[in-house]
């Protein structure tokens, strides 16, 4: 189609009309006789062809136009008069056959275009033998001599014409190609902004110089701006500078960049926006990298509010019930310590009240653990021999513990303290013995409760060798209130809060308490402390 268009541009033919109007007005200034009524008749025919051409231009038919190479042909035939009229004086008329020729290489199949170098031959054909014919090689050169140089010509238009169409064919395809990958990424932009508009999570995109790439709907709601123009980095960075209460005061958005490079909040940060009511978002910010160069940076918010209110709701009716549940039990167990001293004749049955007044004051005793949060649980003050410590753990296990006929043995242990309360050091070390325990079968051999240095840490293991935990258990045994299956099939007592309980106060230290599968089989508690 590409070249059937070419076919039908009347460039080619307003240069020629215009040539040879030029050619006829200075042949006639030179000699007015030689403007014959033959020279007017092949000017009148170019003339004409040229007006033909642009009522075609005008209609711009794309097929079936191989018609059209009717009008160069005749235009070389109309360009013999003027050559002819003007060869002495004028030279360059000789040229006009240029145009028709080249229009016929350039927009013709070469069949055609051979015809047309055929055509050129016309006029030194009829001037020679107006002229007596063929009397000498010259005259035969001077006939063959203007198709060759045209047949040259033709060549040299055609082989252009190709290269011009290859190229047209590729900008073509290339311009599709990207038409419709424009299309494909509108589409893909529309969707992108329809699916993050409607995502409660808030996502900003900005480039390295700061400017804003996307922002959805709840990004710019919270940043307090009506769209993506009204925002930049520094505005909404600034938003969780403030919430952040690790961020100084002085932070600029240069060091909030240079976190984000360094990975400081590729986990999630959760962060308080406002007073009342307030909004708390787990935020994630991360580097755009793209071809291992940094092109931008996102950050992504979660609104956690409900979630968060929810928990503190549940922490508060843990704590007031256990508190409400502690008083009760301390009369109980003061009577009770009461009955015993006077040697009552219930003294067995006095024995087990207390017994089962101790226990349930364990478990308020968790239960008001379970209800602090984070911020709630601040580390005493105070060190820790783990020796000593270990031992009174393994007292106050000692009895379930034979009940069960499983045996605790203490290895060795560090002289250095820890930078631990003894209460809650006993409280975590008590709580995984009492998991081995009660997750070893009974007689199913003994728990190990050792203790090492490791650099500035020391590190307490209580390995005992039960029924052991799969990946996932080990995974979910630290949230509150998660029981293992094997618990529940076997009815093994507990409220699923003491590690809970263990980590959150390790944690409130800089501690850490983890589980590992344990050789040959069992499970491995690793308490790891600061000292």
């Amino acid at each position: 189609m590409l070249i059937e268009r070419s076919r039908t541009q009347p460039y080619a033919q307003f240069l020629l009309a215009a040539a040879s109007l030029i050619v006829i007005l200075v042949l006639g200034t030179i000699d007015s006789e030689r403007v014959t009524p033959l020279l007017l008749a092949g000017f009148g025919i170019i003339v004409l062809s040229t007006a033909a051409m642009t009522a075609v231009w005008l209609v711009q038919p794309t097929h079936h136009t191989e018609w059209l190479a009717i009008v160069p042909l005749v235009q070389i035939i109309a360009c013999v008069p003027l050559r002819d009229a003007g060869t002495d004086v004028l030279p360059s008329a000789a040229m006009l056959i240029i145009f028709p020729l080249g229009w016929l290489a350039f927009a013709f199949p070469p069949m055609v275009t051979a015809a047309g170098v055929l055509l050129t031959a016309v006029g030194p054909l009829v001037q020679a033998l107006s002229s007596g014919g063929f009397d000498s090689a010259s005259d035969i050169v001077s006939v063959v001599a203007l198709p060759v140089i045209s047949a040259l010509v033709a060549v040299t238009v055609s082989l252009v014409a190709r290269d011009l169409a290859r190229m047209r064919a590729t900008m073509h395809s290339v311009s599709t190609e990207l038409d419709q990958a424009l299309r494909l990424s509108d589409r893909d932009t529309a969707m992108l902004r329809a699916t993050l508009d409607a995502t409660d999570n808030a996502v900003a995109v900005f480039g390295p110089d700061g400017r804003p790439i996307l922002l959805n709907a709840v990004a710019a709601e919270i940043s307090g701006r009506s769209g993506i123009d009204d925002v930049d980095r520094d505005g909404f960075a600034s938003l969780i500078w403030r919430a952040d209460p690790s961020m100084p005061v002085e932070a600029t958005s240069a060091d909030f960049v240079e976190r984000v490079r360094s990975g400081d909040f590729a986990a999630p940060r959760t962060v308080e926006f406002g007073g009342d009511p307030r909004r708390v978002m787990q935020v994630i910010v991360r580097p755009v990298v793209a071809g291992g160069d940094e092109v931008g940076i996102v950050i992504v918010g979660q609104d956690v509010t409900d979630l968060v209110n929810a928990v503190e709701v549940r922490d508060r009716f843990l704590s007031t019930v256990g508190h409400e549940f502690r008083t009760p039990l301390t009369v109980i167990l003061g009577h009770t310590d009461i009955a015993l001293m006077n040697n009552s004749a219930e003294t067995e049955r006095w024995e087990a009240v207390e017994r089962s007044a101790e226990r349930l004051l364990r478990l308020v005793e968790r239960l008001i653990t379970a209800g602090q949060t984070s911020r709630d649980i601040e580390a005493r003050s105070g060190a820790s021999h783990v020796g000593p410590v270990v031992k009174h753990a393994v007292t106050e296990v000692a009895v379930r513990a034979m009940e069960r006929g499983i045996g605790i043995q203490i290895g060795t242990m560090p002289e250095r303290a820890a930078r631990i309360a003894v209460r809650d050091l006993s409280s975590i070390l008590e709580e995984l013995l009492r998991n081995a325990v009660e997750f070893t079968p009974a007689g199913g051999g003994d728990i190990v409760v050792s203790a090492h240095e490791d650099g500035r840490d020391i590190v307490v293991t209580v390995a005992d060798q039960g029924i052991g935990m799969t990946e996932q258990e080990r995974v979910h045994a630290f949230e509150r209130f998660y029981r293992a299956p094997y618990a529940h099939e076997e009815a093994i007592p507990g409220t699923g809060i003491g590690l809970s309980n263990a980590a959150s106060l390790a944690d409130a230290y800089g501690a850490s308490v983890s589980l590992q599968a344990h050789n040959p089989r069992g499970t491995l508690a690793v308490l790891r402390l600061p000292s």
